[in-house]
């Protein structure tokens, strides 16, 4: 049976743990010194009814050059290790892709990275910010030690400057 892609904005313990509780440290040691902010919506891939692939996105406006820009936010992207090299992840980014322009209406994707990741997203036509990316934690606001990607929605150009996200990145 061909991988099923299911949306949701609730996912089981088991899943979770099924997803995420498989290896330590998992999306590269700088991710836990942050707080990150939840995803409203979950694409789970699942095989043979397991879930085998994460993708989360969240909707949220930041401020790039001075603008408002709607962003949908992406993260939580993950496959288990017996599942990677299948293609289900690239299912999975697709399909959110769809629903941020299509159901989110929003003007681009936004996603934060660590570098050996970054030719993955490009491949999938997400472009690199050049600008400055400041975000908050409950005691600071930090200038971005990781790589900030957007993915542009109806032939849209991200605006040219500082970037504040007024928020928990994602």
């Amino acid at each position: 049976m061909p991988p099923q892609i299911r949306l949701t904005k609730e996912f089981t313990d088991e899943e979770r743990l099924a997803l995420f509780g498989w290896g330590q440290d998992i999306f590269g040691p700088e991710v836990h010194r942050f707080q990150w902010r939840p995803k409203d919506w979950h694409f789970i891939v699942e095989e043979e009814g397991r879930p085998v692939s994460h993708v989360g996105v969240m909707e949220t406006t930041v401020s790039a050059g001075g603008r408002d820009v709607r962003v949908g936010g992406l993260g939580g992207v993950v496959s288990v290790p017996e599942a990677q090299g299948r293609g289900n992840i690239h299912l999975a980014m697709a399909r959110a892709a769809e629903f941020m322009r299509d159901e989110l209406k929003v003007e681009f994707g936004m996603l934060f990275c660590l570098t050996r990741l970054m030719p993955f997203y490009e491949r999938q036509g997400w472009l690199l910010l050049e600008d400055e990316v400041e975000f908050d934690q409950s005691d600071r606001k930090v200038i971005s030690p990781f790589n900030s990607m957007v993915l542009p929605f109806a032939g849209r150009i991200w605006p040219k400057g500082r970037v504040v996200i007024g928020g928990l990145p994602w």
